[in-house]
């Protein structure tokens, strides 16, 4: 389950992203070459184009971030931006009011400073363009129901692993908790948004049926700030709260799947892919 602004973009061109990242995770974890596992992905982004009155695409700018937001909305996403921060990140924040940001209102500017002064420069802007989408996941029902009829048709009887990715965790636990005797025997959740306040008050905070669920995250992706996931999923074991680095790119699908230790736990559960 893909994450967030791939709106213009489609399954093809993202399973070319997450094969041979795959892959390259497996091949770390192993020691051989692999052959790569059946792999697919469910495909949702064009749900958000924006003729359908979503965030732009361009998720590099903050004012394009915040075109149509209403003032609920507004004042919603601003409460998990300071969240994410420290007081002290605010205070400095506050003091650079005069660079960047500077047409966008100024309360939503200091934070997006501040959260780029926490987790790397532009981290304000693509944390912002995650929490919108999974706003409008959790509050347009129409949204929300065309999401999960596609994950459902992606998902199918033959999937024994799911992966989701930022947005794509939010949307795959729905799909797992709907769906009980779905045969799903590991779900992977990197860079996840489901500790976050907002999320957690809009989902059924329920144990999944799926034998076991690893969570990956980089200290410094903004969008997994919430820390680890097992204190309200108590059936995540503490050794499956995996942190990893990415290095400047902390959010990264790509960086996160080539990990060894994510190859490391899709091994344990298909373990013939290291058979000659």
């Amino acid at each position: 389950m893909h994450g967030i602004a791939q709106q213009q973009r489609g399954r093809h061109q993202l399973l070319a992203a997450w094969r041979p990242a795959l892959g390259d995770g497996l091949e770390r974890a192993s020691g051989q070459k692999i052959t790569l596992p059946d792999l697919d992905l469910a495909f949702y982004g064009d749900v958000f184009l924006p003729d359908r009155n979503c965030p732009s695409t361009k998720t590099a700018d903050a004012e394009s971030v915040l075109d149509g937001m209403s003032g609920q909305e507004l004042a919603e996403l601003s409460q998990v931006l300071t969240e994410a921060v420290a007081d002290s990140d605010i205070e400095a924040a506050e003091q650079q009011v005069t660079m960047g940001y500077t047409r966008v209102p100024r309360p939503v500017q200091v934070l997006l400073r501040a959260v780029d002064r926490r987790f790397g420069a532009a981290a304000g802007v693509l944390y912002l363009g995650v929490l919108r989408q999974v706003y409008r996941y959790l509050h347009d029902l129409d949204v929300k129901a065309r999401i999960d009829r596609r994950v459902e048709e992606g998902v199918g009887e033959r999937g024994r692993v799911l992966i989701g990715h930022s947005l794509g965790s939010v949307v795959a636990y729905e799909y797992l908790r709907q769906h009980p005797s779905s045969g799903v025997e590991l779900f992977i959740s990197v860079g996840s948004p489901l500790g976050l306040r907002m999320v957690r008050s809009r989902l059924q905070v329920v144990a999944l049926s799926t034998p076991n669920w690893v969570t990956v995250r980089d200290l410094r992706d903004p969008v997994a700030c919430a820390g680890p996931l097992c204190e309200w999923w108590p059936q995540i074991n503490a050794d499956d709260e995996l942190i990893v680095d990415n290095d400047g790119d902390a959010h990264s699908v790509e960086c996160y799947l080539s990990k060894r230790t994510v190859g490391q736990v899709l091994l344990q559960a298909l373990p013939h892919l290291t058979e000659e």
